[in-house]
């Protein structure tokens, strides 16, 4: 069994100070360094900021007024040409409703009128109509 010689914790707890804060310093430094130079230069150099528009902000290109009266008047046709469209879609399909409402109307009134006519059918015709086609020539009387 081997002994291993004790270290002194003290002995290079400096050193390891040392590196670890160094990284962090070279950031530091080179931060400031950024930050000083970009006010210098601002002040060497005063430049007019012009604030942007809401247009240029969201990335749209300016527009001369002719170009805009334009769109809005192919806007406006569109629109109407759209709003057309729709009117003559619903239009059709409230035709298209009605024509079945009235076939099931004419449907349901030829299926009420059959049905009046076989009541109204007196018995000896009914009676004429049972039975076979030889019974019915001799109740005709044929």
């Amino acid at each position: 069994m081997q002994v291993k010689p004790v270290k002194n914790p003290w002995e290079t707890s400096f050193e390891n100070l040392t590196r670890q804060a160094g990284g962090q310093a070279k950031k530091v430094v080179a931060d400031v360094a950024k930050t000083v130079a970009a006010d210098v230069k601002q002040q060497l150099t005063p430049v007019q900021q012009v604030e942007p528009t809401a247009a240029q902000q969201m990335g749209v290109k300016e527009v001369p007024d002719e170009q805009k009266k334009k769109i809005l008047t192919e806007t406006v046709r569109r629109k109407k040409e759209i709003e057309e469209a729709i009117k003559k879609a619903r239009e059709e399909r409230l035709k298209k409703e009605q024509e079945v409402k009235q076939t099931e109307e004419k449907k349901a009134s030829f299926a009420k009128a059959s049905e009046a006519k076989k009541k109204e059918e007196p018995i000896w015709k009914k009676m004429m109509k049972m039975g076979s086609q030889a019974e019915r020539k001799v109740n005709a009387g044929g």
